[in-house]
Order: C-alpha cells, then sequence, then structure tokens
C-alpha cells in the first residue's frame, strides 16, 4: 500500500498479510460521510486477475487480461457497494466491468479511459474485468433493457449460436419472477482459459470463450444452460445475497432451477424430466460417499447446485403454482439489493401461504438424506363387490439421528389395459402406507406408477412383471417413466424383448430414450435391428447418431458407408468419433479416412485435429509429431494443451520440450490443465527409460 487518505488528508496504517488497519485521527463519526483513498501498486501472481498472451512464450496467443472477482487487483471488502471505476488502458484494447458505461476517452499518450458506474448496491465480489481485442453487437429486451453480447473481433458469425435465446430469457424470467430485471444494462463476456463455466458478476457475466461457438459445435457444448443460469443469479446472489457459506444454496439452487425452467420452455417435458433425472442421480450418488445436507457449506456441487434444484420443484409441488410464484415475487421484492439467510426465505414461504412448512425444509435442505419407498400392490374386492387397488409404500431407508422418515404427498396412477387411468394423491409419512384406489369397472390394469414424472428425489424398489415393464415402457405419458421401464429391461435376454424395443424406438422422439434402445440392441445382427441402427446413424438429432458411434463395435459391413458419411457431420464431436472408430474397425480405409478429414480442426481443443493428428502418427506419420508437440505449448489454449498432452499419453511419446511444456502446465493456474500435464508426467516418471527426464 503506497498511501491512504481520508477527506484528502493522510492517515496512519498498517498492512498485515491481505489485512491493512487504518488508524483515523481524529475517529470517525457514526453518520457523517467520508472519502476513503488508496493508492497502491497491485502485482498479482496466479490468482484473481489474469494476464494471458503477454508472457514470452505465449507469442501468438490472443492478448487478454481478466477478472471475475476483485480479488488481487483490487482492494477488498466484504460486503454490497455501488461503482464507479475508470480503468486506464491500450487504446487498442476493449475494457469492460459492471455497470453502465459512462464513456470512452482516448488519452494523448496511446491509451484509452473507460468510465464504468453501478449505480444500484450489488456484492463486492462479483467485481469483473474483462479487457481484449473485444467487439459486441447491442440488443434490446422486450422490457427495455439494453444487452452488449461481446465477441472477439472477427467472430461475428459465432454470435447467434452463442447467444441464441438470451432476449427471451428476459421475457421467461421477469414474467416467471414477477420482478424486472434488478439492473440498468446486462452483459456477456467470454474469456481465454477460463476454468469454470460461467460467474454471475453483477450486469457482466463472464464464461469460457469455449462456449464462444458456431452451430457445428452447438452439440459439443452450447452456452444456453449456462448463459440462463448466470442471468438468473442476477436476481438470486447478485440483487439478492446470500450471507453465510451454508446459505450459498440460496444463489446456486435457485440459478440452476430457473436455468432448468427456461430450457423447458424452449425444448420441452423430456429435455426438463431428463435433466431433472441427471440432477437426481448426482444427489443420490453424494449420499453414498457422505452425508451433509443442502444447507451446508460442505454439501458440494451435487447438493448445492443439483439437489437444491430438484428440492425447489418438491416445493412448487406442494405449494401449487401459484403460491410458488407469489412467495418468490415476495422474497424478491422483499429483500432485492441486500442479503439473506435460508430462514428468511422459510419465513417468506410462511407469510405468502400463512401455513408453516418447516418440515419440508428441515427434511429437504436443514438435514441430509431422501427417500427409499419399496413399492407393490395388490388387487381387492370388498364386501360390495368393488374391485380396489391397494398400493403399499414403505420407507426402508435406515432411520438415523439426521434422517427420519420423510412426508410428502405422492400421486399414485393405477393405467388399464384399455388406455384409461385412476390417479390418487396421497400423503406418505409413515413407516408403511396402504393407499386405495378403486376400480369401478372391474379393468385389467397394465401397469401402476409411484410419482409418475418423477417429481420426488427418491430410491425407489418396485419389482413389476415383464408385461407391466413392457406396457409401462410403450405406454407411459412421461418420459421418464418409460425411460426407467427400458432401464428395468437391460437384464432381459435380448430375444425376449428385441421387438418390444423396436416398438418402442419408434414411438420415442427424444434421443434418452432412443439411445438406451440402441445400446441394448447393440449386440443384436438380425436384419430388422441393423436397419434400425442405420435410419440411428440419418437420424436428425446429432446424440442419436453419436449414441451408434459410441455404442456399435464394430461396426458392420452393412453400416459401412452409413456410418462414412459422418466423417462430414453437421457435429464437430461426431466428426471426431466417426474418425475413431472407422479406422479401428476398417483399418485398410485409414489413409482414405484421414484424407477426408484432413482440414477439419473442430472446436473444444481442436478436437477432430488432434484426433486425426493421432492416427496419422499411431499409423508411422511422424512427421505430423511436431505439429502435436507444438499444441502443448504456452501460447495455445487450456483446452488444446489438455487434449495434446493426453493424446502424447496414449501414443507412449515425451520428449524434452513435451516435459518442459508439461512441467510448466502442472503449475498453471488452471487446474483442469494442471491435472492433465501432472496426470502426463506422473505416467512417464513410473517408467524407468523417462524417469531421468521428467525428473531433471
Amino acid at each position: 500500500m503506497g498511501s491512504i487518505q481520508i477527506n484528502g488528508s493522510p492517515v496512519r496504517f498498517c498492512s498485515r498479510g491481505k489485512s491493512t488497519i487504518i488508524y483515523p485521527d481524529p475517529d470517525l463519526r457514526k453518520g457523517e460521510e467520508y472519502t476513503l483513498t488508496l493508492v497502491y501498486t497491485s502485482s498479482p501472481i496466479a490468482t484473481g486477475i489474469y494476464f494471458i498472451g503477454w508472457k514470452p512464450g505465449e507469442e501468438g496467443k490472443r492478448k487478454s487480461i481478466w477478472a471475475h472477482r476483485p480479488f488481487g487487483w483490487l482492494p477488498y471488502m466484504d460486503g454490497r457497494v455501488t461503482m464507479d471505476l475508470r480503468i486506464t488502458f491500450d487504446k487498442g484494447f476493449s475494457v469492460f466491468t459492471n455497470g453502465v458505461r459512462v464513456s470512452v476517452k482516448d488519452n494523448r499518450d496511446g491509451t484509452s479511459t473507460w468510465h464504468y458506474r453501478l449505480a444500484q448496491n450489488h456484492p463486492y465480489f462479483s467485481t469483473a474485468l474483462g479487457i481484449s481485442d473485444y467487439d459486441f453487437k447491442t440488443e434490446k429486451t422486450t422490457g427495455g433493457v439494453p444487452l452488449e453480447l461481446l465477441y472477439y473481433r472477427g467472430m461475428e458469425d459465432k454470435v447467434g449460436t452463442t447467444y441464441q435465446y438470451t432476449p427471451e430469457m428476459f421475457d421467461f424470467f421477469e414474467a416467471e419472477m414477477g420482478v424486472p430485471y434488478p439492473y440498468a444494462i446486462y452483459r456477456e463476456i467470454p474469456v481465454i482459459d477460463y476454468m469454470y463455466g460461467g460467474m454471475e458478476c453483477t450486469t457482466a457475466t463472464i464464461f469460457g470463450d469455449y462456449m464462444l461457438i458456431d452451430p457445428r459445435a452447438y452439440w459439443q457444448r452450447n452456452y444456453i444452460n449456462v448463459n440462463a443460469h448466470e442471468l438468473a443469479h442476477q436476481w438470486f446472489g447478485d440483487c439478492i445475497g446470500h450471507l453465510a457459506p451454508q446459505d450459498v444454496w440460496l444463489t446456486e439452487s435457485f440459478g440452476t432451477y430457473y436455468a432448468k425452467l427456461f430450457e423447458r420452455s424452449v425444448f420441452g417435458e423430456s429435455y426438463c424430466e431428463n435433466i431433472v433425472m441427471q440432477e437426481q442421480t448426482a444427489a443420490l450418488k453424494a449420499s453414498e460417499e457422505n452425508n451433509y445436507p443442502v444447507w451446508s457449506s460442505r454439501g458440494g456441487r451435487a447438493r448445492i447446485y443439483d439437489k437444491g434444484s430438484v428440492v425447489l420443484g418438491m416445493l412448487r409441488d406442494v405449494l401449487g403454482d401459484r403460491a410458488f410464484r407469489d412467495v418468490i415475487k415476495r422474497y424478491l421484492l422483499k429483500f432485492s439489493f441486500g442479503s439473506v439467510e435460508t430462514r428468511d426465505f422459510i419465513r417468506t414461504v410462511y407469510d405468502v401461504t400463512g401455513r408453516s412448512y418447516n418440515w419440508f425444509f428441515d427434511q429437504w435442505i436443514l438435514r441430509p438424506g431422501e427417500p427409499h419407498y419399496a413399492v407393490n400392490y395388490r388387487i381387492l374386492d370388498d364386501t360390495t363387490g368393488m374391485r380396489n387397488t391397494f398400493i403399499r409404500v414403505e420407507q426402508i431407508h435406515p432411520l438415523t439421528d439426521l434422517t427420519d422418515l420423510f412426508r410428502m404427498p405422492v400421486w399414485l396412477q393405477v393405467w388399464y389395459t384399455d388406455g384409461t387411468a385412476d390417479s390418487v394423491r396421497a400423503w406418505v409419512e409413515k413407516n408403511m402406507e396402504e393407499i386405495r384406489i378403486p376400480n369401478p369397472g372391474n379393468r385389467k390394469i397394465d401397469f401402476v406408477l409411484f410419482d409418475p414424472g418423477n417429481h420426488i428425489l427418491k430410491k425407489i424398489t418396485f419389482d413389476k412383471s415383464i408385461s407391466e415393464i413392457s406396457a409401462q415402457a410403450l405406454r407411459a405419458p412421461h418420459l421418464s417413466d418409460r425411460y426407467n421401464a427400458l432401464v428395468a429391461l437391460r437384464l432381459t435376454p435380448l430375444g425376449e424383448k428385441r421387438d418390444l424395443l423396436i416398438r418402442c424406438y419408434d414411438n420415442e422422439q427424444f434421443h434418452l430414450t432412443r439411445s438406451e434402445i440402441l445400446r441394448q440392441l447393440a449386440s443384436d445382427t438380425l436384419p430388422g435391428t441393423r436397419e434400425l441402427f442405420r435410419r440411428a446413424l440419418h437420424d436428425a438429432d446429432a446424440e442419436i447418431r453419436k449414441t451408434v458411434l459410441l455404442t456399435l463395435d464394430p461396426i458392420p459391413w452393412s453400416l459401412k458407408e452409413d456410418a462414412e458419411e459422418l466423417l462430414h457431420d453437421s457435429s464437430y464431436l461426431n466428426i471426431e468419433l466417426a474418425l475413431d472408430r472407422l479406422c479401428k474397425d476398417f483399418p485398410a480405409n485409414v489413409n482414405e479416412y484421414l484424407e477426408h478429414t484432413s482440414g477439419e480442426t473442430g472446436w473444444r481443443g481442436k478436437n477432430i485435429r488432434m484426433k486425426w493428428l493421432q492416427i496419422a502418427i499411431a499409423h508411422w506419420k511422424l512427421d505430423y509429431l511436431k505439429e502435436l508437440i507444438s499444441y502443448t505449448a504456452m501460447n495455445q489454449d487450456f483446452e488444446t494443451r489438455m487434449n495434446a498432452f493426453s493424446t502424447l499419453k496414449q501414443l507412449g511419446y515425451i520428449d524434452e520440450t513435451i516435459s518442459l511444456n508439461a512441467k510448466e502446465a502442472s503449475r498453471h493456474w488452471n487446474n483442469k490443465l494442471a491435472g492433465v500435464a501432472q496426470s502426463y508426467l506422473k505416467y512417464f516418471a513410473e517408467i524407468d527409460e523417462y524417469k531421468a527426464l521428467v525428473n531433471d
């Protein structure tokens, strides 16, 4: 710290570690305003603010400076602030941070000063900085919010694919939450070598530039979910912050949940059901590893993001759609531009509904664990001759001091062979419940569903006959129920399920269920099944085509020409997979396949070119080794370097240049790159022939 002044007068101060203590003289008086001036020089190393392309060895790499937190370059204090920033930098670069851009002034020394102001308060830790050769496209939302969608100069063609649906997200969230976007502007800043997906810096979201994509990269990784998630954080996380680490779910669970809702509005119910199943799987897996609740700073991503998102959907089911929306609106209006704890949200639920839902938050947020239901049913006629289906539900999870019986309203459905169904919503809260569903027409049962549509986070044991599973796979209305039936068929012999699976495939549209069917049929060689795979190779959905390439091993001669068409696929990832699969299955055609794809680079980490080089070098085209080695250097983006190290490891090759590049990468601030480089070095350090080279 160079000097500190209060109202223009120097004051004594002491710097200790990361803290600076100021001794005002005279003492400050409560209620009065003071101007604090800090003069300092910052030389951050490795963390906080990142300088890319400026070091020796990085020649040719895009020059950028970015920060998604104020650590290491601004004096930090934990609180909510308004901001007025002036940033001076070389004139040839664009500078972006939080808030409205007030002015850009060119200076005589070849620099420009960019002035930004954020009039509404926000969490200081959500301060951002982005400097590079940026340009941006301007748009406006229906509500009049100006948008700045950034891209690197010369990449205008990637704007449409990358930022698709962005204005629609504002309309959706404002309607869904009942509260307008809380700030005066919104911009999105792609940054190089970013180690995460995105960060919800207030009015200026930072995200990894590997999601600045063209249409062929869309299937590999697009920005839609991250975009929606970070935008939702402008309400949940920036406009309303959380106070304590255990309350972080109030930011991340809400961002995850609302991003999922937006994707449902665009891609449909099946798409959303698939996301919910993924969230549930992650949460249940986390419970096998430890016993933390959502309300815990140690809960981990699977609880703070995934489980919390599922729980919010369950809360909506319990409250009802209208009451849930009213709760969210009241919560946002009451706590805008402030910080909250979990009890503030629980209290808002009570204030809006007039009812206590402490039981819900206690079992799903404050305590760990999930229910395990054992379900079966029996058919019984009563004394009047009325036929009834009695569904027995038992909670069989271990009971501990932290995890008790769960209390939840659950939908149960009985489907009949005539296509009709009866539904009952019943509370399941005891160790064992038996729910009666009348069947006045004495109809024949087709299949029975517990929690149709898979709304409740749970494990379930529900043994069914093959005929019930088949009927459910064919006729259940919800994707999740049909998928679970298909999964239940995995151990059924192929001959007993082949015709059923082919019928199911023709009934399905979504890639999750179709892919499951293809995986179960992969070993079948009958003509009807091969014809199904031929159709799948030409499916409009790139995910289906990908499944065939990952599933068929080997590709049969009868499908060779169909698979070869994927060397020119609309998906970069499918081209890589097709090249790999075809070269393995038809080695006599390797040169032909390499020639067909010699001009393809791909996207994330040059994925196609990396696979091309791996195959070429493995077939003794050693002239290409120099190119592959060059991709391990500092002047490459982190994913290209990661792919190069992984490819060289598979080829079993190391030399002094690669070893030096790997050692530098192993200490990189991007932990993804560092991890791959460390793995590469460890692999060769354990081989006697290369120990000296690695350890020197």
